[in-house]
């Protein structure tokens, strides 16, 4: 699980300058546009130089949409039911959370081959969840200095069927320490992974599990990985993984901060197309952290960035994201010393639930349609007036209409430094209008806000038949949209 505190920021600015350069990149204060999209914002994150200031368009899109139920089957949360000392242990809890929440994918290590936790893992996926199953690699299995072994490896997956939907190998090994029958990583890393690849198509219980690439703990070493397949050192991971994988820690930051750097490094390794983000999130410990770990944010930030996460990484094409985690681990991120590694979650270490948690549970219930007859989304042509560079979108539709997830993307939380203390920001409410060609019935949603799963009328100024003036906040609102397209 990713904690390094790497600036990825600096990396992933010269990397789009590069293709600015490339693009013959123009970008006016003041534009009129006519583009279709496929998913999200007409002027990607990546293509704004930062600290600009509000820069307004009048800008008309015809919006692609896509499937909201799909968006749901993409959310997945990270779990720890091995860990019984911490509040993972009540597993009553831990259900009832989780059926709660909505989700229906979760994450776990599977190495634990005791039969409580194993029939816990199972009554999880009788609440209509199913499991990315962690084989660690350099912890608890296998043992030090030995390989996995398929009578060991195959019963313990096959133990899980069908809660489990996915086999995972080795998890940040290149955090340092990382052995596999004697050999450090990389090529340790390496090995494990085609030998679990092997033990898993080889086998006839559990052949048809598809087995994800390992994660990186650092982006970067993705691109040293790259190296040695293109020397020939190692095997490429076409070769023994079904999809790619990455950790895609904000630092504290947006929750589409680093994501095209991250997309990038990990496709420039594994070539797939498909990949997870198996881990990505925000911890509590608003103190600063001076050990390497990533800085953390208070709970009403994380709650904002969360859901723009999720939703920024299916935007780009990420096919499932788990955010890291569901249950705080510790009840005091100071004791024995401050760390944000047990406040990750989206409960508190007694239960109680964090604003993140809320706004995920309003999100979901508002865009799931489970049992929907697949069919092909439409699109809609909107007129964007007085939006900022910095506005996200995405159009996501259901059989009983559009939802169009809008939010301006800026911070809403300065982190500690060794000077100055974490803060709280309050950006000001971006006044924008939205205009359609022909007249709609338009109704408003905040899931971050008391109002939850019920309309509100708290950012609309005023509205005609095919228009209607919003003050746009950091938080995601859904406006859902009913009328011909």
């Amino acid at each position: 699980m990713m904690r390094k505190n790497f600036d990825y920021r600096v990396v992933e600015r010269k990397f789009v300058r590069i293709i600015a350069v490339l693009a013959g990149l123009s970008l006016s204060i003041c534009v009129t546009v006519v583009t279709t999209a496929t998913a999200q914002t007409g002027i990607p994150r990546d293509q704004v130089q930062q600290g600009q200031g509000r820069q307004e368009q009048v800008q008309q899109v015809r919006i692609r949409a896509r499937v909201a139920d799909k968006f749901v089957d993409s959310l997945g949360i990270n779990v720890h039911m091995e860990y019984s000392h911490t509040p993972y242990g009540n597993y009553p809890l831990i259900d009832a959370s989780l059926r709660a929440l909505g989700m229906r994918h979760f994450r776990d290590e599977i190495n634990d081959t005791n039969s409580s936790f194993i029939d816990e893992i199972n009554a999880i996926g009788k609440l209509g969840y199913t499991l990315c199953g962690v084989i660690e690699g350099g912890n608890d299995y296998p043992p030090l200095g030995t390989r996995l072994d398929s009578s060991a490896v195959v019963p313990m997956i096959h133990n899980l069927q069908p809660t489990i939907e996915a086999v995972e190998g080795p998890n940040e090994p290149d955090d340092g320490g990382f052995v596999y029958d004697g050999v450090p990583y990389p090529q340790g890393a390496i090995n494990e992974s085609v030998d679990l690849w092997h033990i898993v198509k080889d086998s006839s219980e559990i052949g048809a599990l598809p087995v994800l690439a390992m994660s990186e703990g650092n982006a970067q070493d993705f691109t040293e990985l790259a190296k040695l397949v293109k020397l020939k050192k190692i095997p490429p991971p076409i070769d023994y993984s079904s999809y790619g994988n990455m950790h895609a820690y904000q630092n504290g930051g947006l929750g589409d901060d680093g994501l095209g750097w991250f997309i990038h490094l990990s496709q420039d390794w594994t070539g797939s197309e498909v990949r997870w983000t198996t881990e990505m999130g925000y911890h509590n410990n608003i103190n600063y952290l001076s050990d390497g770990e990533q800085q953390g944010v208070s709970q009403r930030a994380s709650a904002i960035y969360l859901p723009t996460a999720f939703l920024s990484g299916f935007g780009r094409g990420v096919s499932r994201t788990f955010s890291y985690e569901l249950m705080d681990e510790v009840k005091d991120p100071c004791l024995p010393k401050c760390s944000g590694e047990g406040s990750y979650g989206l409960l508190n270490y007694d239960g109680t639930v964090k604003p993140a948690y809320t706004a995920l549970k309003s999100l979901i219930a508002l865009l799931r349609e489970p049992g929907v007859k697949d069919f092909e989304p439409g699109s809609l042509t909107i007129t964007f007036s007085g939006a900022p560079r910095t506005m996200r979108y995405i159009l996501l539709q259901k059989s009983s209409g559009y939802y169009l997830a809008l939010w301006n993307d800026v911070s809403v939380y300065q982190v500690a430094t060794p000077d100055t203390p974490g803060v709280d920001l309050y950006p000001e409410n971006v006044p924008i209008t939205l205009t359609f060609s022909a007249s709609k019935e338009l109704t408003i949603y905040a899931p971050n806000d008391a109002s939850g799963v019920n309309p509100t009328d708290a950012y609309t100024t005023s509205k005609t038949p095919s228009s209607i003036n919003l003050d746009l906040p950091p938080r995601v609102l859904l406006i859902k949209i009913v009328g011909d397209s």
